[in-house]
């Protein structure tokens, strides 16, 4: 009873306080409750290839978690569920939204979560600040399908098999991925393989892709690159046949005259920390898609980010896209200025 009044108490004082430092509460021995996530606020001046100029404010990136772990016969258990605001998104509201919601028991890993092509590759990015266009050039493409419904993760040293809920509504297998990392020196890498049912027409094709990314660590600096071909990947990637899949009608759209087509993606980045409080990232990412109308869409972004505390930064990026990626990422450059406090 003491240790549930203790919980009560320091939720009712983190909901009441937005300026409440991280809680960490122990219970009953061995089993932690931990409150994070982050408070983010950004500004964004739009100057798009077409139409005027614009400045857009918001907070909706903010995101609120709850953890739990404890040890029972010598195995570990961790739930974990997180939220952001982004679910009236952009139709102008901010309702919560259920970015994940997972158990994990030593290495299996069950539940709403990042997706296998996301730990194949985006660990070994660099740091941007673009919430829609983070992981562009690559097969996670900025968070496309990021976060399936239902994924299981099963980790063993460098390997990870992964099963996860099909993009396309009518398959009958989930779409899965294996990778493996490892590290030889100072340069990190991560070799993926993702095997998906894909629609084409009224019937559906086995597409298969294969990516590769890496981290070389240089003194104060790094170099980022990934790379990733295959077929049936425009759901992950971002772009489909003609085009980015948010101008194109939906996700699942990698067939022409009957074929599914084949698509390139890089992304290469550099990360400088400057200072022992100012660090900085370039990167430049691109797909190109084999398609009749030759797609091609790439993205080149530039930040800089100071750590006024170890809990607080501000930031600056800019960036420039030569295609509209998204209804509200359209062709042109943005610059983005943002505070975020970490919690």
């Amino acid at each position: 009873m003491q240790n549930i009044r203790k919980v009560s108490f320091a939720l009712i004082a983190w909901l009441g306080f937005t300026n409440a430092q991280a809680i960490d509460i122990l219970t009953n021995g061995d089993t932690a409750l931990s409150i994070g996530g982050y408070i983010k606020a950004e500004g964004v001046f739009d100057y798009p290839e077409e139409g005027d100029s614009s400045f857009k404010g918001e907070i909706r990136e903010s995101r609120i978690n709850l953890k739990t772990t404890k040890t029972i016969n010598d195995k570990k258990l961790t739930g974990f569920v997180e939220g952001d605001f982004y679910g009236d998104f952009p139709s102008g509201g901010a309702d919560l939204r259920l970015r994940h919601a997972y158990m994990q028991v030593d290495d299996l890993t069950v539940g709403k979560t990042w997706n296998g092509q996301f730990f194949a590759v985006a660990p070994l990015l660099t740091e941007q600040l673009d919430f829609w266009g983070t992981a562009f050039g690559t097969i996670v493409g900025g968070g496309t399908y990021s976060r399936p419904d239902l994924t299981v993760h099963y980790t063993h040293k460098g390997l990870r098999l992964t099963a996860q809920q099909p993009i396309y509504d009518d398959a009958g297998i989930p779409d899965m991925v294996a990778s493996y990392s490892g590290k030889v020196d100072n340069f990190n890498y991560n070799l993926a393989v993702t095997a998906r049912e894909a629609k084409n027409g009224t019937e559906s094709d086995v597409g298969i892709g294969a990516s590769l990314a890496g981290k070389l660590t240089l003194g104060k600096g790094s170099l980022h690159a990934s790379v990733y071909n295959g077929k049936g990947m425009g759901g992950y990637s971002g772009i489909c046949v003609a085009g980015p899949f948010g101008t194109t009608g939906g996700l699942d759209c990698d067939a022409e005259d009957g074929e599914l087509i084949s698509q390139t993606g890089y992304s290469l980045g550099y990360r400088h920390q400057i200072t022992d409080k100012l660090r900085g990232n370039m990167s430049y990412g691109a797909v190109n898609v084999d398609d009749v109308a030759e797609t091609s869409v790439n993205i080149k972004i530039a930040n800089l980010i100071y750590a006024y505390t170890p809990d607080i930064d501000f930031g600056i990026e800019w960036r420039d896209r030569n295609k509209t990626t998204l209804p509200w990422r359209p062709e042109g450059q943005q610059l983005k200025v943002m505070a975020q406090y970490k919690f």
